[in-house]
């Protein structure tokens, strides 16, 4: 799979270029001072945005005899274990059904929410603006999507259908520090580390598989796993950054 790497160069370049009186409007509006109450509300509500968007959607066919794949990714020098997708690289003819279930990924306190989504190929991912400046969702020329929302207000929400394999970087021209990204995949079998980096992939139909992670500064690893009826194959990985 590609990687690319992204910097807030790109996004800034945009901004550069944007009209001053455009820039202006941009900069009274994120001077605005939050009182303490409402810097405690828009921190709850980033809280509560994490905890219930989903990072993974996708649509596992119902199986009578699958198993399913367990395990725990440590990420060296990393501050969390989170945000690591473990996926099978293949199954069958790779030849499922999208979810008609949207992906979501937010924008609340400049952040995107959740910061990585992955998600089967073929599905649709929605992109409010919660915050209370405008903001503008595009992905660099190197991503495996290319797109560009245009600059948005509080309240409206944008939808990308993600019809393309690969890793597309989400960034802001507005905000260079923003960044985010969604990783869409062959199959649904795949899922992603919780903070202390366990995983667990369900549904997975017997058979001998090649299992990968992804992240967004380490190395890719893969492991050749064997998945029986009704059991748990546990695979558990390490990763380093890329050199």
């Amino acid at each position: 799979m590609k990687r690319f790497l992204v910097s807030g160069v790109l996004a800034m370049s945009f901004m550069v270029s944007m009209p001053i009186t455009l820039r202006a409007v941009y900069a009274q509006e994120e001077k605005k001072a939050l009182s303490a109450e409402e810097m405690a509300a828009a921190q709850k509500k980033l809280e509560d945005a994490q905890q219930k968007l989903k990072r993974v959607v996708n649509n596992i066919p119902k199986i009578d005899n699958g198993g399913s794949i367990t395990g725990k990714v440590t990420c060296k020098r990393e501050r969390t274990n989170e945000n690591v997708v473990v996926f099978i690289e293949k199954v069958g003819d790779n030849n499922f059904a999208p979810p008609s279930e949207h992906a979501v990924v937010d924008q609340l306190n400049l952040t995107y929410v959740p910061r990585v989504v992955a998600l089967q190929k073929g599905s649709v991912v929605d992109f409010p603006n919660s915050d209370a400046v405008r903001h503008n969702v595009f992905s660099p020329p190197s991503a495996a999507l290319q797109f560009n929302l245009g600059t948005y207000p509080t309240g409206v929400i944008k939808e990308v259908a993600f019809d393309v394999l690969g890793e597309t970087p989400l960034l802001c021209n507005v905000h260079a520090e923003m960044a985010g990204y969604v990783l869409s995949l062959a199959n649904p079998y795949f899922g992603m580390t919780d903070k202390d980096g366990n995983y667990t992939i369900e549904g997975v139909p017997p058979g001998k598989y090649t299992v990968k992670t992804w992240h967004e500064k380490l190395k890719e690893l893969s492991q050749e796993i064997t998945v029986e009826t009704g059991k748990a194959a546990t695979v558990n990985f390490e990763l380093a950054r890329r050199r």
